[in-house]
């Protein structure tokens, strides 16, 4: 026995009648799934020679209810310890620098786990549905908690971070019902998408000043949520980031912040003030729907949020779906997503100098509108932010719009003619979509990217100026434009071919006509 130096991988794979053994000393590793599926396993000694545990080396052993990990071990495979449900108690050495991902995952009884000082990352699900952990201590030689850490520890009540972990993974705590505060140092950099939703018992969050984005649904339904930090070096609040906190009642927004995305406090019944900084460039769709206690600006047939300085910052909706007409107020710098959507009736709309960002779906489906005029202040037109205006022939697009996002004006049947400026770089997917009575397109020169789909079923479209800046051409741009004939290329043949054309088959019977020079 004492010259077995390994347990080689699968070894005792599936002996679902072994109820305990022992490694004898002078064994340094444990391969891979080497007692995996062993189902009645209850006990089992690992001499002090052991250094390492392999991936799935104890895979569903759901029988085993504690075992003494020794001082030699310094490394623990992935899934080492998966699915054993009757797992209690675990001791992990000083010894230990590296945990591997789902290495406890779905060991449901586990009730305490330290994690010793050297280790330096908690890998992917690590901790997954340990639903009977109740608390963690995560020391400052970790840098990194994986997504799906310690998702659905429902029992987790409490969780300390030390200084010194840099990066908290998607999901990392999402559906720890049980926790009721976090505080997250300074050292943390990079906070994951949905990193802390559906902790719905978390009442109090400090978020470091390390941080500079909330990600996608970091909070979303913390229903018990009244207070958070969120520090000056933020520049971006992510979509639904803090969807459903009903019980949040007021929210400060650091100066920096530029984007707040899409239901990003949507459903945030409880908050009745909130400041929105200068710099803000994009509030996007429903960031702020069915907020019932929050008090808004009014100002000819739509609603505003702002700061002191400018109560009327953000455009955030029609006063109603049955308005008319609406004059946007001269201090509006932004349209947010959604605002207009659905005004079947609106017919006119002044956009004022100052705008400088229309937001995702910002007009869509406003079939009374005929014609808009885009100022020069505008620099992106959003997603579908004029998608569905069925009536809409007219469309003047100023000067300082650098983007036109996807789907922008799909579905635009009687827009007829389309003059894109010069600063214009990017033509979205989907940008012109079935405007099937499009006829006469002109590119500006700054056009370098056109879309996936950008004119697809453009039926009407009989020729198109495509200028020599433009080096994307993406799949089905021209698809189904069946009265194409003929592309004037401003640039040389050789030009042409340098374009990328993801799938140029569209093209296969145009007539290019190479130098045009209009």
């Amino acid at each position: 026995g004492d010259r077995v130096t390994a347990i080689a991988d699968l070894t005792f794979a599936m002996c679902s009648s072994l109820t305990s053994i022992t490694i004898p000393d002078g064994v340094t590793s444990i391969g891979e799934a080497a007692f995996i599926d062993c189902r009645s396993l209850e006990n089992i000694t690992i001499p002090s020679s052991v250094t390492s545990i392999g991936s799935t080396a104890f895979f569903w052993c759901e029988s085993l209810e504690d075992i003494t990990i020794p001082g030699s071990v310094t490394s623990i495979g992935d899934s080492a310890f998966e699915y054993c449900t009757s797992l209690t108690d675990i001791t992990i050495p000083n010894s230990v620098t590296s945990i591997g991902e789902s290495a406890f995952e779905y060991c449901t009884s586990l009730t305490d786990i330290t994690i010793p000082d050297g280790v330096t990352s908690i890998g992917d699900s690590t901790f997954y549905d340990c639903t009977s952990l109740t608390s963690m201590t995560i020391p400052g030689s970790v840098t990194s908690v994986g997504d799906s850490a310690f998702e659905g520890c429902e029992s987790l009540e409490n969780v300390s971070i030390w200084d010194g972990v840099t990066y908290i993974g998607d999901s990392a705590f999402h559906d720890c019902t049980s926790l009721t505060g976090i505080v997250i140092p300074d050292s943390v950099t990079f906070i994951g998408d949905s990193a802390f939703s559906s902790c719905n018992s978390l009442k109090n969050a400090y978020i470091g000043d390390g941080v500079t984005s909330i990600g996608s649904s970091t909070f979303n339904s913390c229903s018990s949520l009244i207070s958070i930090t969120i520090p000056d070096g933020v520049t971006s609040i992510g979509d639904s980031a803090f969807h459903g906190c009903s019980s949040l009642t007021n929210m400060t927004i650091p100066d920096g912040v530029t984007y707040i995305g899409e239901f990003a406090f949507y459903l945030c019944s409880s908050l009745t003030s909130i400041i929105i900084p200068d710099g803000v460039t994009h509030i996007g769709e429903s960031a702020f729907e069915d907020c019932g206690s929050l008090e808004f600006n009014e100002y000819d047939n739509a609603i505003y949020l702002g700061n002191d300085e400018n109560p009327y910052l953000v455009l955030i909706r029609a006063k109603n779906g049955s308005i008319t007409d609406c004059d946007i107020h001269n201090n509006t710098k932004v349209i947010a997503g959604d605002a207009f959507s659905y005004c079947s009736s609106l017919e006119n709309v002044s956009i004022g100098d100052g705008v400088t960002y229309i937001g995702e779906f910002a007009f869509y489906g406003c079939p009374s509108l005929t014609s808009i005029v885009i100022p020069d202040s505008v620099a992106r037109i959003g997603e579908s932010a004029f998608s569905s205006c069925n009536s809409l022939k007219n469309v003047s697009i100023g000067d300082g719009v650098t983007s036109i996002d996807r789907n922008a004006f799909s579905n635009c049947e009687s827009l007829e003619t389309i003059i894109i400026p010069d600063g214009v770089t990017s033509i979205g997917d989907y940008a012109f979509y079935y405007c099937y009575k499009l006829k006469s397109v002109f590119l500006g020169n700054g056009v370098t990217f056109i879309g996936e789909g950008a004119f697809r079923s453009c039926s009407s479209l009989a020729s198109i100026i495509i200028p020599d800046s433009v080096t994307f051409i993406g799949e089905g741009a021209f698809s189904s434009c069946y009265s194409l004939e003929t592309i004037y290329y401003t640039g040389s043949e050789e030009q042409w071919n340098e374009i990328v054309v993801d799938n140029s088959y569209d093209l296969d019977d145009v007539t290019i006509i190479f130098n045009y020079e209009g």
